[in-house]
């Protein structure tokens, strides 16, 4: 039942999300709770999610001694057809996080989760408070940065896994650097005039 209404309302507030216009800038967010460590960047794209998480050994969800177990799960900007069956109920906890903060500044933009879930974080608690995590990052103002390479730089900062890792592993970050765009074209074909 949470995770249906985290769903819900998140598709509610994106209809109008996704008719604002793009943030102007890399916007970089942080947060942490629990042992959850959340690094969130928003990018002048339009509106995609991913989110990357790192299940670091020692953790609740990986208690051994071995290695870093990854899960993600990424939508689109026409949304997702099925249930996100990797980061599970995480995803639309943060997914409903971002939502409420584009909402609120009314405007639109691509989103990266990554998420730690390091060896303090010894007992499984619930999406509620990954939710709360992650509206708790959007609470605070965020770092702002002029390309993805430098918000990537200064995450990694904050990070006990190199941001390499997530980085390497997203989506939407190999999309970006293989699709063009039509302000490519449009910055083009201004640039001939010159």
């Amino acid at each position: 039942a949470i995770t249906a209404t985290d769903d819900s309302i998140s598709k509610m507030l994106l209809e109008k999300v996704k008719n604002y216009p793009f943030i102007s800038e890399f916007l970089l967010f942080h947060a942490e709770y629990l042992g959850n460590h959340y690094e969130i960047l928003l990018m002048p794209f339009q509106f995609e999610f991913e989110v990357i998480e790192a299940k670091m050994p020692g953790s609740v969800w990986n208690p051994g001694t071995g290695n870093t177990y990854f899960s993600q799960d990424y939508e689109n900007c026409f949304g997702r057809k099925d249930y996100a069956s990797n980061v599970t109920g995480a995803y639309y906890s943060n997914r409903l996080a971002a939502a409420e903060y584009l909402s609120r500044i009314g405007k639109q933009a691509s989103c990266l989760v990554m998420r730690e879930a390091r060896q303090e974080y010894y007992m499984p608690c619930g999406v509620g408070i990954l939710r709360e995590a992650s509206r708790d990052a959007f609470a605070r103002l965020p770092e702002k940065f002029s390309s993805i390479k430098e918000a990537l730089q200064e995450a990694g900062k904050r990070m006990r896994i190199p941001v390499q890792e997530f980085a390497g592993r997203s989506i939407m970050l190999k999309n970006f650097k293989s699709q063009k765009r039509i302000s490519d074209f449009l910055q083009h074909k201004e640039l001939q005039k010159y």
